[in-house]
């Protein structure tokens, strides 16, 4: 190698040569240190967060001296979305830079690693772990230090995740189960059929997996029906009734507030607070289902045995082996009458029948008696929404907010492979005098905002008191 030096005093050029080996030496050292340094290599993690099932990412775990760099695969919204859509949100800022859904960067002090998890689709969390040479394995906590997630990975040579199995599993289950066999037969099923297809061969991990399904029956005509990514451990029924789930408020000596968050896991606290209410005479009662998603036969019919003087048939739940085209009394009329005791109970007799009508049968315990208020949004479903429509149509409740989901089909679980499940409708709902919520809502007596709704039955009390 020559270098030419100029002698400005002599303007004489004198050339020097370099011996290449000893160049060779110092850009093999540079680069030796550099690699050193920088580390980067495949690894197969599974996230999970609260009481949701073990998410199977593949994640890329860049090293550089103490400090890590570990994300899930890059251009997931591309898979998704297409590039033009994935490139437009990124530019408005609506999808992860680089189409990373989630990154962790953590600092390492001896075999603890020590940082913060950023995902596009929860809030930020912090990130506390130990690891090895072959395992990462943490606990993700909120800002308030409380553990509600974990991470366990392990290096792999894996790409990506095959999901190409589970394509015709769903299609099969949801053949055999749907609540009607006319809706297979829609033009919007025949889109979804043909973008699963594409999904599931597209997608490199459950992440993706799950959001792309979640959008895709989003334009479904028809709820109650999404993929679940859980694994075998047995969920303790015991802790979820011990989680908070209403709240109750004394307004006024003479008004009560009850806000029910689900039907699922209130049982407990529904059979604990509501006879108090109906004991100490209150005069108003307002029952907040702002938000409440629905849930189970159990929770209802507690909540029912308080406020529901005489039995009434709830509705009829159809399945797709009655051959029925729109609401048929006689035909509705006979189908076998059932009281069930439990959600359980209700979806075995249901999935292996042409139909049931629901009803609830008088208790002897005591009744609220006063003035009942209901409020609603767009966000009251499911098991909400029969509640709804009997007290507003008996006119035993004033309803004030927005019109309910209109999301009311009665759904179970149905097992695709190992931790991926289908949840789907198998039946579907007519009132007792043959209105049909599903799609279509119950609208308030007092339509409001949902922020406002509150307020305004409030007023309504003042005006009568």
């Amino acid at each position: 190698m020559n270098i030419i030096i100029l002698n400005s005093k002599t303007n004489n050029q004198l050339t020097l040569t370099i011996m290449k080996p000893l160049f060779v030496v110092i850009f093999s050292l540079i680069v030796t240190i550099s690699f050193a340094q920088k580390e980067q290599s495949k690894w197969k993690g599974n996230i999970t967060i609260g009481n949701n099932g073990s998410m199977t990412t593949i994640l890329k775990v860049k090293k550089n001296l103490n400090h890590y760099e570990i994300s899930s695969p890059k251009n997931a919204d591309v898979r998704l979305f297409g590039c033009f859509k994935a490139y437009m949100g990124r530019f408005l800022g609506k999808s992860p830079k680089k189409g990373i859904i989630v990154t962790i960067s953590a600092d390492q002090v001896g075999d603890s690693l020590i940082g913060d998890v950023k995902s596009f689709f929860t809030k930020d969390l912090w990130f506390k772990g130990i690891v090895g040479e072959n395992t990462i394995s943490a606990d993700l906590l909120n800002n308030d230090n409380q553990i509600i997630g974990t991470l366990l990975c392990t290096r792999s040579n894996e790409k990506s995740i095959n999901y190409d199995y589970l394509y015709s599993e769903i299609l099969r289950i949801t053949n055999n189960n749907l609540f009607s066999t006319e809706v297979l037969q829609t033009k919007e099923w025949n889109h979804f059929r043909k973008d699963l297809k594409k999904l599931i061969f597209k997608s490199k991990d459950d992440i993706e997996l799950y959001v792309g399904f979640t959008l895709l029956v989003s334009k479904l005509p028809f709820s109650h029906y999404f993929l679940i990514i859980k694994d075998k451990r047995k969920e303790n029924d015991v802790s979820k009734e011990l989680v908070q789930t209403i709240l109750f408020e004394e307004k006024s000596k003479n008004t009560a507030y009850l806000k029910i968050d689900n039907f699922s896991s209130s049982t407990r606290e529904l059979a604990n607070t509501l006879p108090n209410i109906v004991k100490t005479g209150y005069e108003n009662l307002i029952i907040d289902l702002r938000n409440n998603g629905g849930g189970g036969i159990e929770a209802a019919f507690e909540f029912a045995k308080y406020i529901v003087d005489e039995p009434v048939t709830v509705g009829y739940f159809v399945t797709n082996k009655l051959h029925y085209s729109e609401f048929d009394s006689t035909l509705f009329k006979t189908l076998p009458e059932v009281i069930p005791e439990t959600t359980e109970e209700f979806i075995e007799t249901l999935k292996n029948s042409s139909g049931k009508k629901l009803v609830f049968s008088n208790t002897d315990n005591p009744k609220f008696k006063g003035n009942l208020y209901i409020l609603t949004n767009n966000s009251t479903a499911s098991t909400c929404e029969p509640i709804v429509y009997l007290l507003k149509a008996s006119n035993r409740a004033t309803v004030i907010g927005e019109k309910t989901a209109g999301a009311m089909l009665s759904g179970t679980i149905f097992d695709i492979s190992g931790k991926y499940k289908l949840f789907l409708p198998i039946a579907d709902f007519y009132t007792y005098d043959g209105k049909r919520i599903e799609g279509v809502g119950v609208s308030p007596n007092i339509e409001t905002t949902s922020d406002n709704a509150l307020d305004k039955a409030l007023s309504l009390i003042n005006i009568k008191e």
